[in-house]
C-alpha cells in the first residue's frame, strides 16, 4: 500500500485554501443555467428543468474553456448519520455518453427517494465538460489530454510519457499531459477526493461491458448487477492507481456496454442496487493515509 508523505498532505491543503475550494462558494446562477442548457441540449435522457432542480454546485475550478465543474450532493434526512461518504465521478471521458446520463437518472432517482438516503453521496456528474460539448464529443478534455491519465500518481514522472508513447504509440485518445495533475478538471477531483475523504469512490465509464476494481483486495467485488469483474489494472496517472493503490480507497469503475445506448431500465436498477449492496455489506470502515 502506498503511503502519502505528510509534507504532500499539507502542499494539497494549502492549495485547496489558496484556490478556494468551498462546498459554500457563491454560486453563479446563469452559469448553472447555462450549463444545464447545454447539457439538455446535448443529450436526450437529460432534460433542461430536471438538471436545474439539482441546484448543482461549484466552486473555483473551472474547465479549460471556462464552464464551471460542478457537485451535487445528498445527505441523509432528518438528521441521520450517514453511514459512507461515497464519491461518484462521470463524464471523466467526453464522448461516453452513457455514463454521464446514467450518473443522472441515479441523482434523480435519489433527488426522488430523498428518505432512503443512507450515505453521504458526492457526485461529479460530468467530469470533463469541454470533452463532451465539443463537435463531435472527444475522449480528452479542451488540451487534448485524457485527465484518466493525469492523476498525479507517484510514477508519474516516470512513467507516464514512456508508457504512454511504448503502449499505446502516442495514440492522442491517451494522452496523460504535460504534467502530474497538469489539467485544472483533474486538480478539481483531487482537490474534492482530499477535500471529502470518501470510504469508496464509483467512477462511470463506457464501453467495455464489465465492472472493474482497485484497492483493498477484501472489498472487490464479483459482480455489479450483470457486469461481472474483470479487472484491467492501472495505469500511470489513472483514478485507479492514484485512489486505489496510492490512497487505498476503494475504486469501483463501472464500464457500461455501449458508451451511446444506455442499458435497459432493469439492468440499470439492478446495477444500482447491487453498488449499494457493496456498500452497506463489504465496504467496513478504513484508515486512508492521506
Amino acid at each position: 500500500m502506498f503511503k502519502i508523505n505528510p509534507l504532500a498532505f499539507i502542499i494539497g491543503f494549502l492549495y485547496l485554501i489558496l484556490s478556494g475550494y468551498s462546498y459554500a462558494a457563491p454560486q453563479d446562477k446563469a452559469a448553472i443555467e447555462q450549463f444545464c442548457q447545454q447539457l439538455s441540449q446535448k443529450l436526450r435522457t437529460i432534460e433542461y428543468e430536471p438538471c436545474l432542480s439539482f441546484e448543482l454546485q461549484h466552486n473555483d475550478f473551472k474547465s479549460i474553456e471556462g464552464r464551471p465543474l460542478v457537485h451535487k450532493e445528498f445527505l441523509p434526512q432528518d438528521g441521520k448519520r450517514p453511514k459512507a461518504r461515497v464519491l461518484a465521478i462521470g463524464g471523466v471521458h467526453g464522448d461516453e455518453y452513457s455514463a454521464i446520463s446514467i450518473t443522472y437518472l441515479w441523482m434523480r432517482a435519489i433527488q426522488q427517494h430523498a428518505q432512503a438516503v443512507d450515505h453521504h453521496w458526492l457526485f461529479l456528474p460530468l467530469a470533463n465538460p469541454d470533452g463532451l460539448f465539443r463537435n463531435p464529443a472527444q475522449r480528452q478534455n479542451a488540451n487534448g489530454v485524457d485527465i484518466n491519465r493525469n492523476f498525479p500518481t507517484p510514477d508519474w514522472e516516470t512513467s507516464a510519457i514512456p508508457f504512454w508513447k511504448r503502449y499505446y504509440s502516442g495514440n492522442p485518445r491517451r494522452n496523460p499531459g504535460g504534467g502530474p495533475a497538469s489539467e485544472p478538471e483533474t486538480q478539481w477531483q483531487v482537490s474534492v477526493i482530499q477535500a471529502f475523504r470518501p470510504d469508496a469512490i464509483i467512477s462511470i465509464h463506457a464501453p467495455y461491458g464489465l465492472v472493474d476494481y482497485d484497492g483493498p483486495d477484501y472489498v472487490r467485488p464479483d459482480r455489479v448487477g450483470h457486469l461481472k469483474l474483470q479487472q484491467l489494472g492501472t495505469f500511470p496517472g489513472s483514478l485507479g492507481r492514484y485512489a486505489g493503490e496510492y490512497l487505498n480507497i476503494p475504486v469501483l469503475t463501472i464500464e457500461l456496454e455501449s458508451a451511446g445506448r444506455l442499458p435497459n431500465e432493469k439492468e440499470i436498477l439492478q446495477v444500482w442496487q447491487d453498488m449499494n449492496v457493496w456498500i452497506e455489506d463489504k465496504l467496513k470502515p478504513i484508515e486512508v493515509d492521506f
